[in-house]
């Protein structure tokens, strides 16, 4: 069996495509896989330290504005299909999975035109242009969400969940996880993620908030991205029970954690709901679609998080929130509880047999 994974731009992109070959593999050591991804993107990289045969093609992001800089995108586009084509005849592949980002077009457009079986996962609660237009070529679309099926009339849509890191199926205890970290024990902890980018309003909320949570019975594991890392920690309060990270290992800081405040994509709550903690999202308001709210009303309507909207919350109305969740273990725990019934830990393997009932189907 030979299988083309690709998915690029964001580690968002990246990593489900990843896990979807780390599953591949366990359910068939033989098979034979290829990344498909950006010249210039991580996903090279990420995919050899995985193990995994990879190949590069020219890509670049589209805007909907008509530029100089989008008609060189749109140059890439074409040549990355006409890349991608030629890599893919050589390979042969059985199927071919996009995971999203915009080297992903190009290479689901050479696969089509070669003939070849095609399944793509979309990400968010709202699907995005570019994954609707692609479903018309594609055997099946699966999907995080249930209800995203409604953006794919027509379709064979299959309900997996988002492929995560395989470390979620097995987290570490809660002690043993804040032991490694150097967190205390028996404080409460918050963790807080901006997604891989970090996010500089939400770092700002959060380290507001710090003076009117702080009781001397809680910590706080912050995650605020390279780029955000010397201003956070400039502005950060004194004391060790409030630590800042440029990145973390976060299935061990989400089984540290219990609490979680953070963006909704698509990543971070497959990582929540996986590891079963309740969370106060704070969507990235200018999404084209809006989706990252979307994402959170899914959780929030399900009981297992809280929403705030970023252009009206305060530190004082993020640290009342805690201070309401915190004093509150009896809605803490119905959270968690609410949380860990939508966690799909096993997604990446619903997403490899999906794969795999093509091959066998046409074999």
């Amino acid at each position: 069996m030979r299988v083309v994974l690709t998915g690029g731009g964001t580690g968002g992109h990246i990593y489900p495509a990843i896990s979807v070959a780390q599953a591949l593999h366990q359910a068939d050591p033989r098979a034979e896989l290829l990344f498909v991804g950006s010249s210039h993107g991580p996903e090279g990289a990420l995919a050899k330290e995985a193990g995994i045969e990879f190949r590069a093609v020219p890509s670049s992001p589209l805007t909907r504005s008509i530029s100089l800089r989008n008609a060189d995108s749109l140059a890439r586009l074409v040549a990355g299909v006409f890349r991608a084509r030629r890599i893919l005849r050589a390979f042969g592949p059985d199927v071919v999975i996009g995971t999203g980002g915009y080297t992903t077009a190009a290479v689901l457009v050479a696969a089509r035109s070669l003939g070849a079986r095609i399944v793509i996962h979309e990400q968010n609660a709202i699907a995005g242009r570019t994954n609707r237009w692609l479903a018309r070529i594609a055997y099946t679309v699966c999907v995080t969400f249930e209800g995203s099926e409604r953006f794919f009339p027509g379709r064979n849509v299959a309900v997996t969940g988002l492929p995560i890191r395989r470390e979620f199926s097995s987290l570490p205890e809660k002690a043993e996880a804040r032991r490694s970290l150097g967190l205390e024990e028996e404080a409460f902890t918050v963790l807080v993620v901006g997604g891989s980018q970090g996010a500089k309003r939400l770092n700002e909320l959060v380290i507001g908030a710090w003076p009117l949570i702080d009781d001397g019975a809680t910590q706080v594991l912050h995650q605020v991205g390279a780029r955000n890392i010397d201003q956070a920690r400039a502005s950060a309060p004194a004391g060790g029970r409030y630590r800042i990270e440029a990145y973390i290992d976060m299935p061990v800081a989400m089984a540290a954690a219990d609490l979680v405040v953070g963006r909704s994509g698509a990543s971070t709550l497959a990582e929540i709901t996986a590891s079963g903690l309740p969370s106060i999202l704070i969507p990235y308001p200018h999404g084209v679609s809006d989706e990252q709210t979307a994402n959170a009303r899914y959780l929030v309507e399900r009981g297992a998080a809280i929403l705030m909207d970023e252009p009206s919350c305060t530190p004082e109305k993020l640290a009342q929130a805690i201070i309401d969740l915190r004093s509150s273990p009896a809605k803490l725990a119905a959270m968690s509880q609410s949380s860990k019934s939508l966690g799909r830990p096993d997604a990446a393997r619903n997403v490899a047999d999906v794969a795999l009932s093509l091959v066998i189907r046409n074999s």
